[in-house]
């Protein structure tokens, strides 16, 4: 385990450098966390310094801004620190050590008697000035503070930067808080995973966890921690430095591990995770703001079966690709993923939306901020994602509906037209098509080709106008007919939008077809909005049939 230095009264030590003698009737640990005007960092040294009188205590700060050496006085090393800056030396009586975690759930939700409890006066006399409302009064806050002072009904215990340092004494938070499910002790003073597991042995029913900001070292023997995490199924870990050997290890004394976020660390690279690994179970993964610039290191995660949500936003990700099934044109990685996010990435080219199209199941995807679209409408942007991505049913948050899909295929299809039946019938060009825009095909299929030249028409107008009665055999609430003229080169998705207005469909898209009067009534659907009335050979005089 860790290897406490504890400098009592008077008792001489040997520090890696020189030897010092204690002068002050205090114990300090080194590698304790110590806060001091709002500054956090980790206890380095004790005792004199110099020619200077009394006791003090050299600290090794997270924020470098906060230090002023390393750890250096008049050519004497006292300590080492992490950044050439991030040291200094302060009175004892200038540090906090903290408090026990079940003294920071006293303090912050113990029963006040004031109508304000639980708000920061403050804060508020600030926010009255802000708005202008000297008047302004926060309610209902005396109750909450009532109910959440019930320490033993207590569920949910936020302590973030409460100075916590400790489980406190034995048991003593198991009879506090029986009842706790979900505990936030993010940024606060615990030095150790030994500390994190002293607390939540102590709470049975224990399932969420976040631990973010803590400096909690992991070149130790985690594993007889396992059993005070066997519940934990949500673990985060935010800004804590770690790399991915460093999550893996923590990862191993979770078995219950469901969901987990480490965002903001220093991940660069991955790790196939082994089939033994607590990371097989692993549903929802968050590397939001890790250093991950390649997506070759992305696909080493393919594997987990059970991933259904991947937040990669915020790293350096320059493009995607998939290994591909040549039979299915899908990848066999990443088979349960719904949910992918990579806003504020590297993506400067479309044939990596396209790539998405290869993934079985994605069905949500959070893509802005990205290089590709600095330059474009955010309207014709989302429709162009939509468009090369078949399964999508949201994107960024926003659903997407049958209408909104059908026009963003629309426009697709015609977008690329011209250069599809440029190089159709090349076999290499078409191929090379094809890797850029996968849906293509399947699309034209769907739709049928977009004619992309415009027709030619006859001197008289009058051969390419015909007349046609549309009728809504399905809703005797409809007039029974309504005649009017088209053109032939007029697209099917325009009389689509024709009838939407005729019978006022309210937003909703009508199926068509059409029964030629020659033919006895054969009805012939309508099922390609690209193409012209001319496609289906519709004369004057046929009706063309109207469903919602």
């Amino acid at each position: 385990m860790f290897v406490r230095w504890v400098y009592q009264t008077r008792r001489k030590i040997l520090s890696p450098f020189h030897s010092f003698r204690m002068v002050e009737d205090k114990n300090y640990e080194l590698a304790s966390r110590v806060e001091c005007d709002g500054y956090l960092g980790t206890l380095k040294y004790v005792g004199p310094v110099g020619e200077t009188k009394g006791q003090w205590l050299g600290v090794d700060w997270d924020d470098p801004a906060r230090g002023k050496h390393n750890g250096t006085y008049v050519g004497v090393q006292y300590f080492t620190t992490w950044h050439p800056k991030s040291g200094s030396f302060i009175r004892p009586g200038k540090a906090k050590f903290g408090v026990s975690c079940p003294h920071a759930i006293r303090s912050r939700y113990g029963l006040i008697d004031d109508d304000l409890a639980g708000i920061d006066k403050d804060s508020l006399t600030s926010l009255q000035k802000e708005i202008n409302a000297p008047f302004l009064e926060m309610v209902g806050f005396s109750k909450v503070n009532k109910r959440q002072s019930k320490f033993d009904q207590l569920q949910n215990v936020w302590l973030r930067d409460q100075s916590v340092n400790d489980a406190g004494k034995p048991g003593e938070l198991e009879m506090l808080c029986p009842m706790l499910n979900e505990i936030d002790i993010s940024k606060n003073l615990i030095n150790s995973w030994e500390i994190i597991s002293d607390i939540c042995i102590q709470l049975h029913r224990l399932i969420k966890l976040n631990v973010s900001e803590n400096k909690l070292p992991v070149d130790v023997d985690l594993s007889p921690f396992k059993e005070s995490f066997s519940k934990v199924n949500q673990l985060t870990m935010a800004k804590m430095k770690y790399n991915w050997e460093d999550v893996q290890k923590c990862i191993e004394m979770f078995p219950a591990i469901r969901e987990l976020s480490i965002s903001f660390n220093a991940v660069n690279t991955l790790e196939k995770p082994r089939d033994c690994s607590n990371m097989m179970k692993i549903t929802a993964l968050t590397l939001e703001g890790n250093l991950i610039d390649s997506w070759n290191e992305v696909l080493k995660l393919g594997s987990l079966p059970c991933l259904e949500c991947l937040n990669l936003n915020d790293n350096r990700i320059g493009a995607i690709r998939f290994p591909t099934d040549e039979s299915t044109a899908k990848t066999s990685l990443f088979t349960g993923l719904r949910q992918l996010h990579m806003s504020a990435n590297n993506i400067s080219e479309w044939r990596s939306i396209s790539e998405l199209e290869k993934l079985m199941n994605l069905e949500d995807l959070k893509f802005r901020d990205n290089p590709i679209l600095k330059n474009g409408n955010t309207a014709t942007m989302r429709q162009l994602i939509i468009g090369r991505i078949s399964r999508l049913k949201y994107l960024n948050a926003i659903e997407i509906f049958n209408e909104e899909r059908t026009g963003a295929e629309y426009d697709y299809l015609k977008l690329f037209g011209k250069q599809w039946l440029d190089i159709e019938s090349i076999p290499g060009k078409r191929a090379e098509f094809v890797i850029e825009h996968p849906r293509y095909p399947s699309l034209i299929q769907k739709y049928g080709a977009p004619d992309v030249h415009v027709p030619k028409l006859n001197a008289g107008m009058g051969s390419n106008v015909i007349s046609v009665e549309f009728m809504c055999p399905d809703d005797p609430n409809q007039p029974q007919k309504v005649r009017r003229k088209l053109l032939k080169d007029m697209e099917v998705q325009k009389v689509v939008g024709l009838v939407q207005r005729l019978f006022k469909t309210n937003g909703k898209i009508p199926t068509l077809s059409f029964v030629q009067h020659k033919l006895n009534g054969v009805e012939i659907n309508l099922d390609k909005p690209l193409q012209y009335l001319s496609y289906y050979s519709i004369q004057d005089g046929d009706q063309i049939l109207v469903r919602w």
